[in-house]
């Protein structure tokens, strides 16, 4: 049943069974590859109480880029745009 709680090791409970899968957007800022206010609008809409959101292809340096304007993890500018977006699926549950 998609709404029965699941135990996922030592990450926790799901209070269901619906989880997003990795879609990559392709909506980070140019030049920075920061996240934008579009992805945390993104993940915001998706976001649901007891959930798991899984997020896009993120590069953990310019030399790991597959894709033009999918977002970097490797900067601080990037960890602040990811931190908004986190606080923002957090806010929802």
């Amino acid at each position: 049943n998609l709404f029965e709680p699941l135990q996922l090791g030592s990450i926790g409970q799901l209070e269901h069974r619906i989880v997003l899968a990795p879609l990559t957007r392709n909506r980070a800022t140019e030049p920075d590859l920061v996240p934008s206010d579009l992805t945390v609008q993104y993940y915001r809409q998706r976001a649901s109480r007891g959930g798991l959101l899984i997020t896009e292809a993120t590069n953990i340096s310019p030399e790991s880029l597959a894709y033009c304007g999918t977002p970097g993890i490797w900067s601080s500018k990037q960890v602040e745009g990811w931190r908004r977006v986190t606080e923002a699926v957090h806010a929802k549950g």
